[in-house]
Order: structure tokens, then sequence, then C-alpha cells
């Protein structure tokens, strides 16, 4: 994760880096997030949101098209077709033949307020949108203004609130949609924002790199979002966290110590081995291109040694709140095997460590974690949302256990 991200469902939620390194440094290959497909010509903030059927399933859809079914992760790319509202899904993720259901959107005042899937030989599912307040802010940062989006659910307040943190790529919320859509869902007011020098937000883009100086910027960034949710009316401010994907898992615990008021985080694909022995394992895999050809004693070996890079082990020794760990057992950025030996030798009992079987960096469920396999991903790891919520409810108290059925 010199280079970390998320392709959703960021993902999370799905976004691709390619970065730099440090001046003289050895040139290595950068971790990225899950990558984001091309910016469709079709524009989908229309249909964007969260949609609840009658039986309590809950569909996503973000601002790239990505439509996520979040009992089981099911994943699909929406297709366009001759019809303004109708779309189609195909077998995988990103492919469309053979077509494997009709999506069709029934439109009020410009946006969608419930869609309907139609399987062949099976009832059409309709679900309807649900009601989220969207407010534009600005967040003043140290040399920058971030644009960001504070999305709060329509019941009652105070509200749980949780910022989404970038990985490595130049982000924009957009990326992010999905993750927005499950956290209001579950009764979160979400704050998501412009990384500094994209989209709207002001300020220079410090690089992929993630230097000392670099992740200590965007540490900074994310408290200040949080400092905004925090106050944002209608908030719980005992109850506040942080999401962060990639390289994020390495921002968040920063931002975590400079902000103690931060009750929890979420950390999706995120790294607790240092910057070079990330950019080492990344090295043996091509950035997650190919599965590691050589000796498992020799990359073993190789992975051992820190480095000079950014380690976070001060900072993640430090920690007293409770943090989720998700990982892909298949991740070829984040080398999972040492990745989880650091955070179950730290024994922390707030540290929950979570490993996703046949998911790679991505979270896409492939079976191979190579970058090449992730179009033809059928689905996210098949649980994990329902691991997310379910950990919310528990360490927080917070989050309902609802519309993941």
């Amino acid at each position: 994760m010199r280079h970390l991200g998320v392709r959703v469902l960021a993902t999370l939620l799905l976004v691709g880096c390619s970065g730099g390194q440090a001046a003289g440094a050895k040139p290595s290959p950068e971790l990225s997030s899950p990558r984001a497909v091309p910016t469709s010509p079709v524009d989908f903030e229309s249909f964007a949101g969260a949609y609840r059927a009658v039986d309590a399933t809950t569909y996503v859809i973000n601002g790239l098209g990505h439509l996520v079914r979040l009992s089981d992760g099911w994943i699909r790319q929406l297709n366009p077709t001759a019809a303004a509202n109708h779309f189609f899904v195909g077998s995988a993720f990103m492919v469309a033949s053979p077509k494997e259901a009709d999506v069709t959107f029934r439109v009020a005042g410009g946006r969608a307020d419930q869609l309907t899937i139609k399987w062949p030989a099976q009832p059409a599912i309709s679900a309807d949108r649900l009601t989220f307040k969207e407010t534009s802010v600005k967040v003043p940062a140290q040399g920058a203004e971030l644009a960001a989006t504070v999305t709060e659910p329509s019941t009652p307040g105070p509200h749980p609130g949780i910022v989404v943190v970038h990985g490595s790529e130049r982000g924009t919320r957009i990326l992010y949609g999905v993750w927005v859509g499950f956290y209001a869902s579950l009764g979160f007011a979400v704050l998501s924002y412009d990384k500094r020098g994209a989209g709207d937000s002001t300020g220079e883009f410090p690089g992929e790199y993630a230097s000392t100086a670099a992740l200590s910027t965007y540490a900074d960034d994310a408290v200040a979002c949080l400092r905004t949710l925090s106050a944002w009316p209608g908030v719980d401010p005992k109850r506040v966290g942080f999401h962060g994907g990639s390289q994020g898992g390495w921002t968040v615990p920063l931002a975590m110590q400079r902000f103690p008021a931060a009750a929890f985080a979420v950390l999706v694909s995120g790294p607790a081995v240092s910057v070079d022995q990330q950019g080492t394992w990344q090295g043996y895999t091509g950035g997650s291109h190919h599965l590691p050809t050589a000796p498992e004693s020799e990359i073993d070996g190789a992975l051992r040694s820190p480095g000079s890079g950014y380690n976070p082990m001060a900072v993640l020794q430090a920690i007293d709140k409770p943090i989720l760990w998700l990982n892909g057992e298949l991740d070829g950025q984040v080398p999972t095997t040492l990745n989880t030996e650091i955070l179950r030798s730290l024994g922390k009992a707030n540290f929950d460590i979570q490993l996703l079987p046949r998911a790679g960096h991505s979270l896409l469920e492939t079976g191979t974690g190579l970058v090449v396999d992730d179009d033809k991903a059928t689905r996210l790891a098949h649980d994990l949302f329902i691991r997310i919520s379910a950990w919310l409810a528990f360490r927080m108290s917070t989050a309902r256990v609802e519309g993941l059925s």
C-alpha cells in the first residue's frame, strides 16, 4: 500500500492505482485499491442510493452503476438499453453477456424511487428507495478545502456517524457510493469527501506514494472530516468513527490517534505491515496481476524486514478503541498472512481480525485474488456486509442488522 485504495466498494467499491515512489527509493509496485471500472457514458447519479424490498433485502447502487445486494455481496454492472430507465445485468460483475436479469427504475422528480429486478422464470422483485438527506459541505483543512457530502437517514436521531476515508487513488466521492448507501441504510450519518487536489476539493494532491508526510496529511484531512461530522446536528459525537480501505488502513489509525473522540473504525484490505513490506509483497505478485513464483521461504524472509518506510506498529499498539480488520485471504497487495500475524501478536482485545475466504484486495470473490479475474466475479465476499453490520451492533450498539437477509 504504498499505494492503497478500494474497487467497492471503495467497493467497495473499487479503484486501481499505480503509484510513484519516494525520492531515491528503489522502484517497486504500488499498493492499489480495488479498482473502479472506467467512467460510463451513462449518468447513474439519479439511480444511486439504497433500496429495500418487502423481505428487508437491501440493494445499493453507486454512481458508477454498480448494483450490490448486501445480503450476499452479489454485484453486477448496470448496462443501458434503448429505454432511459431500463438496464440489464450479465452473468458476472463486468460480464454483460449472457443477460442474467432486467433492472428497471421508477423515476419521480428526476430521481429513481423504486427499482425492479426480473430474472427469467421468477417473480419480479421490487425495492423502494430509502430516503436520505444529502447535504453538500466544505470542510476546512490545512492548505485545502475538502468538498464533502453528509448523507443522513430520515429516521429520528441522534445517529452514529462514520467518515469514509480514501485509499491511495486521487479519489472522489463517487467511488464510495456503495459504502455510503450501506452505512446510511444501517442508520448512520455518513460523510464522504473528495480527496485534496481531486474532484471539487482544493489543495495539492500529495501523490500515490505512502510517505510518512503524505499519510500525515491524509490523517489530518480525515480528522477534519470527522470533527465536522461530530458537530453535525443530529449526530451523536460519542458514536462516530472511520471506515478506511486499502491505504486508508494506514491513514485511519493515525487519524484515531490524533482525534481521541473517534469511537471505532472499520478497515477493509488495510495493512498492518510497513510500507516497505507491502511493497515487497506487491513486487512478488505484480500488484495482484500474477501469483508469486518465488519459493515461500524466500518470500517470507524478504517480508520479515520492515525497512525504513512508514511502519504503523507504534500507532497500532497505542490504539484502545475497537477496530474491525477485514482482509481477503488472497490479497496480492497486502501480505495477508504476515498482516494477520502482526495484528494478532499485538494481543489487543479491541482488535477484531477477520479473513474473507476466496477474496482478494478488491474484496471480490475470485478464488485467485488476481485482477484479471475481478470482472468475472459474481459477488463480493458473500458475508462482508453482514460481518460489518453484526460487528457494529455488537461493539457499538448502534447498527441494526436489518436489510441484509
